[in-house]
């Protein structure tokens, strides 16, 4: 999360899906496993990088992928469910690594009754994993438990919980803050008891409390985050071993600079999305808020806030400040394939919501930029998926195509590997070896309470 004052459905067969769905409901404690299943036709796509298999097969039994190769070299279970991609392509679920469930559209206001969409639109999208950047932590804690209970549908969730920040927090509601350093074992301590899967350690704090966030995580074994803002002391916080900066660099970075992150180990998770939403970049086609990845899961309310905060005419101080943002999402980009050359882990990630930035669709656009920026489309896959998992210590588990991996996968027309922007183009979404029904997931008028956003968890 950015502060604002700071620098930041198709031939395949639709029926054919809806069967299999209704079959194949999202898991609970209560119920048994999926059966086996057997995505063919498809070019396979691991997420770990390897070259593009083409005529493959995917086999998934229960909720693991148990054989993926050519069709020639793997067997297909008898009775096994098949999903024909009609030649397209299969890959693993989509990963977002850089969220708040908390916020509106608009990346100020509150959203919290609205989580419910916000789950659909990331499993509309394929986006099968998600970590929450900063949040209220009794609200995150619950999603994290009923999505991972199978009783609430939606991604995999790691959590941060609330953001440590020093003594004049920028989000108050969502945060744990602290005026000295020796606090930091007791924000710890409280978290670790909570549950959360890494620590986030936010703008005001200083270099001597970042170091004593990662002493006292590491008696926890909680990695931290940062987002120390355009003021903060990155080469201080890679030293003390941070796991990961929270946004691309999108200032000045040294080749030294770059060799301590390779040396010590800190990943870099990308957002570059959130700048693009800053600088209005996006904001100046509103087409791509036709796109049923946004049109199908967003409130027509929302949409029109959107295009009137799009089309309204700027200050001249806004306009100034979003062209400079733009320059720093240029540098962003640069540096984005700088540490890419020089072997620092790229996570994607969004910081969605913000204006243009949405739960779901944003992590498409967060691929086409990495893309954009220069690194190869497998490159930008391996961001969303492999490499995500491997900022969670979890690549055993999830984020690539490979036997004993989670069945998470997705089945899209096309291929990626050739042009990234077909991973819109979603055939099936398959969560823990079930066929989601994505009829399911999409916005409907009739059900929708109508609730809107209220006052942000900003400061004023």
């Amino acid at each position: 999360m950015i502060s604002p004052t700071r620098s930041m459905p198709s031939r395949f067969a639709a029926a054919t899906l809806t069967v299999l769905a209704a079959a194949c409901a999202p898991s609970t404690d209560d119920q048994e496993s999926p059966g086996a299943m057997a995505v063919t036709n498809a070019t396979i796509i691991d997420g770990m990088g390897g070259a593009p298999v083409p005529g493959g097969v995917v086999v998934v039994e229960g909720d693991r992928i148990v054989a993926a190769g050519p069709a020639t070299e793997v067997a297909i279970p008898d009775g096994a469910t098949i999903i024909d991609a009609a030649g397209g392509t299969v890959m693993p679920g989509l990963a977002d690594m850089h969220v708040h469930m908390v916020g509106g559209w608009d990346g100020v206001s509150t959203e919290m009754l609205g989580y419910r969409r916000y789950l659909n639109a990331l499993l509309y999208a394929g986006v099968t994993t998600v970590f929450d950047a900063g949040n209220v932590l009794p609200f995150i804690q619950q999603i994290q438990a009923e999505t991972e209970a199978g009783r609430l549908p939606g991604p995999r969730v790691y959590m941060a919980g609330p953001l440590v920040d020093g003594p004049v927090p920028i989000w108050p509601p969502i945060t744990y803050f602290t005026f000295e350093a020796s606090a930091m074992r007791r924000h710890a301590t409280q978290l670790a008891a909570a549950g959360v899967d890494a620590l986030k350690g936010y703008a005001g704090l200083d270099a001597e409390m970042v170091d004593s966030l990662v002493q006292a995580g590491a008696d926890f074994d909680l990695p931290v985050i940062v987002d120390l803002g355009s003021r903060g002391d990155y080469a201080a916080a890679v030293e003390a071993g941070v796991l990961a900066r929270a946004h691309a660099p999108s200032g000045p970075l040294s080749d030294d600079e770059i060799a301590a992150m390779v040396e010590h180990g800190t990943a870099t998770i990308t957002t570059l999305a959130v700048l693009e939403s800053f600088a209005r970049r996006r904001l100046r086609d509103l087409a791509f808020l036709d796109h049923a990845l946004i049109a199908a899961t967003t409130p027509p309310r929302f949409l029109d806030a959107l295009r009137e905060h799009a089309t309204r005419t700027l200050s001249d101080e806004e306009a100034e400040f979003a062209a400079a943002i733009e320059e720093r999402l240029m540098t962003a980009m640069a540096n984005v394939k700088r540490l890419r050359d020089a072997g620092v882990l790229l996570v994607a990630g969004t910081d969605a919501p913000y204006p243009g930035v949405f739960q779901g669709e944003g992590i498409h656009r967060e691929l086409e930029l990495l893309v954009e920026a220069g690194l190869t489309p497998l490159q930008a896959v391996s961001a969303a998926t492999h490499h995500a998992a491997r900022l969670m210590d979890a690549d055993g588990e999830w984020g690539a195509i490979s036997p004993g991996m989670a069945a998470d996968l997705l089945v899209v027309r096309g291929n990626p590997a050739e042009n990234i922007r077909a991973t819109r183009d979603i055939l099936a979404v398959i969560q823990r070896g079930v066929v989601l029904d994505r009829s399911q997931l999409v916005f409907s008028a009739l059900d929708d309470p109508g609730f809107r956003t209220v006052g942000s968890v900003a400061a004023n």
